[in-house]
C-alpha cells in the first residue's frame, strides 16, 4: 500500500465515510458482493470501471435483476431512475482527494444525484490512479485531462478534450461536464462506503 492510499483511507474515515482496501480488483469485486444483501435492490451508475470487474454479470447469474442504464433492457430514464432509488448504488468517483472528498463531474447528474442521497448505501469502487496527492483543485485538473478526454473519445464524442486532451469550455459544443460534485462528507444517515484498490481502473 502507498503512502498516499494509505493518507487517504485515514483522511476517508476520519470523515465517516466506511472504507475497505483491496490488493486487487478480484477481492474489490468479492467485498463489494458481500455488502450487498440478499434482499437489496441494486442500482448502477455508469462506471468502466464496474464494467471491467463483471459485477453486473455476477449478479444476473444469481438471478438479482440490477438496474443500469448501460446494460439494462428497461428504457435509459426508467434504469436511471430505478437505480437511483435503489437500497443499493454502486458507482466509481473520478478523483479521491488526499483529504478525503470524492470529486465527480457528470453529463446527466444521475451518478453524482444518487452518490449524494436516495440510495440506502452508496458502494464506490476506485483503483488507485483514481487518488490525487492534493486537493479539490488537483482532483478536478485530473477529471479534466484524464478522464473526460478518455470518456469522450469512449462515447466518440467531438469535443476539444477528446481531439486534445484539454479542456477549453468555451468552445465545447457536447459538454459531459453539466454537474460537478465535492462529497466531503456523507450527507446525515447516508452510508458511503468506499472500495479502494491497488489497481488501476477505469477513467
Amino acid at each position: 500500500m502507498t503512502t498516499l492510499m494509505s493518507n487517504t483511507i485515514y483522511a476517508l474515515v476520519r470523515k465517516g465515510f466506511h472504507v475497505h482496501h483491496a490488493a486487487t480488483l478480484s477481492e474489490a469485486k468479492a467485498i463489494v458482493m458481500q455488502l450487498i444483501g440478499p434482499a437489496d435492490s441494486i442500482g448502477f451508475g455508469g462506471s468502466v470501471t464496474l464494467q471491467s470487474m463483471g459485477i453486473y454479470e455476477e449478479l444476473q447469474s444469481l438471478g438479482r435483476h440490477p438496474h443500469w442504464h448501460w446494460k439494462s433492457d428497461e428504457p435509459k430514464p426508467e434504469a436511471m431512475a430505478q437505480a437511483a432509488s435503489s437500497d443499493v448504488y454502486l458507482c466509481s468517483s473520478n478523483a479521491i482527494t488526499a483529504d478525503g472528498c470524492l470529486v465527480n463531474i457528470d453529463g446527466t447528474g444521475n451518478r453524482v444525484g444518487a452518490m449524494i442521497a436516495g440510495p440506502k448505501q452508496v458502494i464506490i469502487v476506485a483503483g488507485s490512479n483514481k487518488l490525487v496527492d492534493g486537493g479539490v483543485p488537483q482532483a478536478l485538473g485530473r477529471i479534466k485531462t484524464v478522464a473526460c478526454p478518455l470518456n469522450a473519445r469512449r462515447l466518440g464524442l467531438d469535443t476539444p478534450c477528446a481531439r486534445e486532451s484539454t479542456c477549453d469550455a468555451a468552445h465545447c459544443q457536447r459538454s459531459m461536464c453539466n454537474v460537478t460534485s465535492i462529497i466531503e462528507r456523507p450527507v446525515g444517515g447516508h452510508k458511503i462506503t468506499v472500495v479502494l484498490v491497488d489497481e488501476e481502473a477505469g477513467y
